[in-house]
C-alpha cells in the first residue's frame, strides 16, 4: 500500500510538471528520432527487455496543453482520450512493429538536461475491451526521458496510465496501472 501511494505521489509531481512544460520552437522542425531499450524491473514484466524507437515530428504547443488540461478537468478522462486520438505528433514503436501515434510531445531544458515527455492514446485490443478489464480505465501510455548534453539518457515508461484532475488537491495526477516497473535505458538520437 505504501509503495503504491508513493508511486502515485511521484506521478502527481510528473503530471504537474507535464502541464507546466513549454514546447520548443517548431518552425521548420526536422523530425527527432531516438532509440532505446525498455527494461522491466519488477512485477509481471521483470527481466523482460524490448528495443523501441520514437519519432517526434512536432511538439505540442502551450495552448494545446492548456486545452487538454481544461478538457480533463471539465469533462474527464474519456473526453481527453477522444481528443488525443486525433493528435499526431509522431510515433513510438517497439522495433519491428508499427507502434502507436504520439498524441502529446513536450520538451524542456533544465540545466544541461533535456526532458522529453510523451503521452499516447493507448491501443486496446478488442478482447481487452470485450472483457472490460480494469485496464480499460488506463487508456494512456506515458514516457518521460532525461537526456544529457550528448542526447543520451534514460527514463520511465507507463504502458497503461490514467490521467485525471483531482478536485480536492487541485492537481493533475498520472496513475500507473498495476505494478509497472519499466525503465527506458540507452536512449539516444539516431544519427
Amino acid at each position: 500500500m505504501r509503495r503504491k501511494l508513493l508511486g502515485k505521489v511521484l506521478w502527481v509531481c510528473a503530471a504537474a510538471s507535464f502541464f507546466a512544460l513549454s514546447a520548443a520552437g517548431q518552425e521548420g522542425m526536422k523530425p527527432e528520432v531516438y532509440s532505446g531499450v525498455a527494461v522491466g524491473t519488477g512485477g509481471s514484466v521483470g527481466g523482460k527487455t524490448m528495443q523501441f524507437d520514437f519519432r517526434i515530428t512536432s511538439y505540442t504547443t502551450d495552448d494545446e496543453v492548456r486545452q487538454f488540461a481544461e478538457l480533463v478537468k471539465d469533462k474527464g478522462t474519456d473526453a481527453l482520450r477522444r481528443a488525443l486520438e486525433k493528435e499526431d505528433k509522431g510515433r513510438v514503436n517497439p522495433v519491428g512493429s508499427t507502434g502507436t501515434q504520439i498524441a502529446v510531445a513536450r520538451k524542456r531544458v533544465v540545466g544541461n538536461q533535456t526532458i522529453i515527455t510523451i503521452i499516447t492514446a493507448r491501443y486496446m485490443p478488442f478482447i481487452e475491451l470485450y472483457r472490460n478489464n480494469r485496464s480499460v480505465d488506463y487508456p494512456f501510455g506515458y514516457m518521460q526521458v532525461k537526456l544529457d548534453s550528448e542526447g543520451k539518457g534514460a527514463g520511465q515508461i507507463m504502458a497503461a496510465a490514467k490521467i485525471r484532475f483531482n478536485k480536492k488537491s487541485g492537481k493533475y495526477e498520472i496513475e500507473s496501472y498495476g505494478n509497472q516497473y519499466i525503465k527506458a535505458v540507452n536512449v539516444q538520437p539516431w544519427k
